[in-house]
């Protein structure tokens, strides 16, 4: 045998096992796919069952238990809704209960639910960023007492009186008592 038909011997070869793998792979994908079908038309036949239990009309015992099996996971699933429910009413109390009533030219965080000042781009109290709301009335801000202001370290920006995150960069303002503390040093 030369080496030209061993060439050609390997390359049939290569192309036989290339056809066996795509037909292989063709017929489990087929098989799969009637296989889902299966389960599908076995689903739309159980729902059937469980209608007709519900409705009251005899089974067989294993279709009876099948049917009290889904019942108890519907009730566990119904209590675990309830109390998913309790935590978001009880959330949201907390919410409405920490923000107060803004006033015109306050913006509420929708994170936490802190009122931040109308132009703040980032709440002062979970340092979330506070979504742009446009004002048709501009609205001035009375200034504070010198010795009232607080800037940031990171923007510059001034900071509200003990607020924990800067409005502007959303960075956290250093604690007041270590400022002070620093100063004191200076």
């Amino acid at each position: 045998m030369t080496v030209l038909e061993k060439v050609q011997d390997i390359v049939k070869a290569a192309s036989d096992k290339t056809s066996e793998v795509i037909e292989t792979s063709r017929l489990k994908a087929g098989i799969a796919e009637e296989k889902r079908g299966i389960v599908e038309q076995e689903a739309k036949l159980g729902a059937i069952y469980y209608e007709l239990y519900k409705a009251g009309e005899v089974l067989t015992p294993d279709a009876v238990n099948i049917c009290m099996t889904i019942d108890k996971y519907s009730a566990r699933a119904q209590e675990k809704e309830e109390a998913l429910r309790k935590i978001s009413e009880a959330n949201a109390a907390k919410r409405a209960a920490k923000s107060q009533a803004p006033s015109e030219n306050e913006v509420i965080c929708q994170e936490c639910g802190c009122a931040n000042p109308g132009d703040a781009k980032f709440c002062s109290e979970c340092g979330a960023k506070i979504e742009e709301i446009i004002d048709a009335e501009a609205v001035e801000v009375e200034e504070e007492t010198p010795e009232e202001k607080r800037h940031c370290a990171n923007c510059g920006a001034e900071l509200a009186p003990g607020k924990k995150f800067c409005n502007e960069c959303g960075t956290k303002a250093e604690d007041e008592s270590k400022t002070a503390d620093a100063e004191e040093l200076e």
